[in-house]
């Protein structure tokens, strides 16, 4: 069930309204029971999978503290994790592992002795695996005060972010599951305000370019396009995938502050980032951090930050991350890119220690800022490509191979053109909203006033949701 479809729209209504009705007790079988059906609403075959990733890794966590500091405390942790990992990469890689492992014998004249083997990829299995593996971490750092399961259950499979994130932390979700909140009117506005500024993100933004982008990397058309071809559709898919995540985790967020439950912000308008740093500290924020934390840091802290260890775990782990978006050779690419470019952006930083000054000049933070910005669009043409070698031929158009025709409609580009607009002028926008927000509130004395001025937008929003309704269009990320 979509979160942009009618029927998840629809059915949120009375989910709603029953929630605020019943008693606190209750409210949490209630959420466990609505979150179990809407993963199975995406195929009952693999229901099971979420909550036997739960019960194994909440036995572990349960065995790990009994034990405490010992050898057999050591083994449950990592056999939790081990278990997690295992699941995850069947379901996940198997089929690529074992397509490139089958090309590796035909380059030697043989043949493997198995067939096409194909396993389907459950629904949101990166997410709430990383999320299981967290809950691990914590437990054994003292993070988590012994959870029941029924917490550590709704942690995992709490819908809202249980498909596509944000990616979540245990002292930031259990505690709120005590659904012991009353209902107030700013819940149900801030809710709507979330959920419905998703809808228009997807609708209205995301499926639009993603009919242009999709037409200007079929194969076929790789061989006309010319150099501003390729810069075009590298933006158009640095758009179609931001507003795309975006808008999924703006219901998400929506759909949990209609039941008082607040989840992490994921995006800071990622476009305006001053470096590649910057980036990740405003792209996909929930996965940064888990990867800050239970990743990077980790590993730095055994090598003592030493330059050469640092480099090569950059680009290691940005290479997993990679990985971790899916089983493909591109998405291996991209995040390799992503840790050249941290690894580089380090280089300077180092170089520069001794002349401070030289951080501060207009002309340097010009100079990463658009450096930042075409960096990040050339390593989505290996992550949206179809293949190696299509990814290739873009690359080479964009920087050594230069052609100045337009194969595209006229169109095309002016819409493009039209959401750059809109991305650079988003902050601005936003915080122009707020100030009206503000500006009401001190007018009217009352914060809940607000929603009184809303029902005028909520209708815009809807309009714009039904104007370009694509059919219940998946989100991107569901893939991952």
């Amino acid at each position: 069930m979509e979160f942009n479809s009618y029927s998840y729209l629809l059915a949120l209504i009375p989910v709603v309204a029953l929630f605020w009705a019943l008693p606190p007790v209750a409210r949490r079988w209630y959420v466990l029971v609505l979150s179990l059906g809407f993963y199975a609403s995406w195929g009952a075959t693999y229901a099971f999978l979420p909550i036997a990733i739960c019960g194994a890794v909440f036995w572990c966590a349960h065995r790990m503290l009994a034990a405490g500091e010992t050898p057999a405390g050591r083994r449950w942790f990592l056999g939790g994790i081990a278990f997690v990992l295992i699941v995850l990469s069947y379901f996940k890689y198997a089929n690529f592992f074992l397509d490139n492992f089958a090309r590796l014998i035909r380059m030697f004249g043989a043949e493997p002795g198995w067939g096409a083997v194909q396993v389907a990829l459950p629904l949101g299995i990166s997410f709430y695996s990383f999320e299981a593996i967290s809950f691990l971490i914590d437990s054994r750092q003292g993070r988590v005060k012994k959870p029941a399961f029924l917490d550590m259950s709704l942690f995992v499979l709490f819908w809202p972010h249980l498909v596509a994130g944000p990616i979540v932390r245990v002292r930031e979700l259990v505690p709120q599951f005590s659904f012991s909140k009353k209902f107030d009117a700013s819940m149900l506005a801030l809710g709507l305000d979330r959920l419905l500024w998703g809808l228009v993100q997807k609708n209205v933004f995301a499926n639009p370019l993603g009919s242009w982008v999709d037409d200007g990397f079929r194969p076929a058309a790789t061989a006309s396009l010319s150099t501003i071809d390729g810069w075009a559709l590298a933006v158009a898919f640095g758009l179609q995938i931001y507003f795309d995540f975006a808008s999924y985790s703006n219901m998400a967020i929506g759909t949990a502050r209609l039941m008082g439950v607040t989840l992490p912000e994921n995006f800071r308008h990622p476009y305006h980032a001053v470096s590649p740093p910057d980036f990740w500290g405003r792209w996909h924020m929930t996965l940064s951090r888990w990867i800050r934390d239970y990743l990077f840091f980790p590993v730095n802290a055994r090598y003592q930050a030493a330059p050469g260890p640092l480099y090569a775990s950059l680009l290691g782990i940005m290479g997993l991350a990679g990985l971790w978006h899916g089983a493909g050779w591109g998405f291996i690419a991209w995040g390799l890119l992503q840790g050249l470019y941290l690894v580089l952006y380090r280089i300077w930083e180092s170089a520069t220690e001794s002349r401070p000054g030289w951080k501060e000049a207009l002309p340097v933070r010009l100079g990463w800022r658009l450096a930042t910005l075409a960096m990040v669009m050339t390593a989505w043409i290996p992550f949206r490509a179809s293949t190696g070698e299509q990814a290739a031929v873009m690359l080479k158009m964009m920087y050594t191979g230069f052609r100045f025709h337009l194969s595209q409609p006229v169109n095309f580009y002016l819409i493009v053109a039209g959401f750059v607009v809109f991305c650079a002028l988003e902050p601005w926008l936003g915080e122009k909203i707020e100030q009206a927000g503000r500006s009401l509130e001190a007018r009217t004395g009352n914060p809940h006033n607000l929603v009184l001025a809303r029902p005028l937008l909520y209708a815009v929003c809807l309009l714009l949701f039904l104007a370009f309704d694509a059919r219940d269009a998946k989100f991107i990320y569901f893939q991952f």
